[in-house]
């Protein structure tokens, strides 16, 4: 989804294989589906975003069932920091806040 000004210029739900194994995969659908957002917008100000699973305070993917095949120690390495890297790959250091997506439909 991209908003700009309170409005809603582009918003698409993107599919993608969540039994793949390999993280790249997993960043590549996601930045993917990003950058189509992000072409709506004459720059990025800031990126939140919702994710099953536990979220840290600082938008680590703790523990995250969109990613349920890949191995607990490359989890650990590239999966937990996935959304700070997208966002920082995608728009530098804009601010970014991800929640569970439990707490977004509460």
């Amino acid at each position: 989804v991209a908003v700009k000004d309170n409005e809603v210029l582009y918003s698409k739900e993107t599919e993608w294989d969540v039994t793949a194994e390999d993280p790249e995969y997993h960043y590549g659908a996601i930045m993917d589906a990003m950058k189509l957002a992000a072409a709506c917008l004459p720059k990025i100000e800031a990126i939140g975003g919702s994710a099953t699973g536990t979220i840290s305070p600082d938008n680590d993917a703790t523990w995250c069932d969109i990613f349920p095949n890949v191995k607990p120690d490359v989890y650990k390495e590239k999966v937990v920091g996935i959304f700070k890297r997208i966002a920082k790959d995608l728009a530098g250091d804009v601010p970014l806040k991800v929640i569970n997506d439990g707490e977004v439909t509460a």
